[in-house]
């Protein structure tokens, strides 16, 4: 990575994880709108940064998981900035017009991860695909945002327990433990959501229902947008 220019190796980071950190953070916002803002604003963090996060690295440089930990900062600072923006005057929002700059371009690459729609299998019937992506959206909304954080970061993310305490600044321990409670309430929150039954309580039971509901996350919520090449 180090032969090529920051620009170029954030345009590569947006076709290959751009769709992820559009839908870790529409997990954690619910808004499909500002998430594509959250998302180009953390892709335009990771142009500024990359260089000092590649040379501080060096050949363990982790792109996902540093990506991911741009991406919950960029949430982060939306909240602060939401909580503090009335006491903004709005003439002071007027002076400060956006430089034509490399991160512009690389806006306009990540813009079109925002999906239109859903990336649903056509064999499957659409209203039901529909029906259960709307239940897990409701489900993943009623999770506590720290358990809501470990899973998107788990299943979207497919990071190992220890990753994510490295990004979140937790022990591994924390980690595992968030996880469990985090499926274990998915689990019950879904069934009330989409009127199933919950599993028999036998460990291999809820071992498949902890893998089927993962799968629920990963599909539903990692829709297939419109990234471009």
């Amino acid at each position: 990575m180090d032969t090529i220019s920051a620009a170029q190796a954030v345009e590569a980071l947006i076709r290959e994880y751009g769709k992820l950190v559009f839908h870790t953070i529409y997990g954690l916002t619910g808004d499909w709108e500002e998430s594509q803002d959250l998302t180009q604003d953390t892709f335009h963090q990771a142009l500024k940064a990359i260089d000092a996060a590649r040379a501080t690295s060096g050949m363990h440089f982790h792109a996902k998981a540093w990506l991911l930990r741009i991406a919950l900062n960029t949430v982060r600072m939306q909240r602060r900035r939401r909580s503090i923006f009335r006491f903004i005057p709005f003439s002071r929002m007027q002076e400060h017009n956006a430089e034509e700059t490399t991160d512009e371009r690389l806006n306009e690459r990540a813009a079109p991860v925002q999906p239109i729609g859903y990336g649903a299998v056509e064999t499957e019937d659409l209203a039901e695909v529909i029906a259960e992506q709307d239940a897990v959206r409701r489900t993943m909304a009623r999770l506590p945002e720290v358990l809501r954080t470990c899973l998107l970061l788990s299943v979207l993310g497919g990071l190992s327990s220890r990753e994510i305490a490295d990004i979140l600044d937790l022990n591994e321990a924390a980690v595992r433990q968030r996880l469990t409670r985090a499926r274990k309430q998915f689990q019950q929150f879904y069934a009330q959501e989409s009127g199933e039954e919950i599993a028999d309580n036998a460990p291999t039971a809820l071992q498949t229902e902890h893998k089927r509901k993962d799968t629920h996350i990963y599909r539903l919520t990692n829709a297939t947008p419109n990234v471009p090449q």
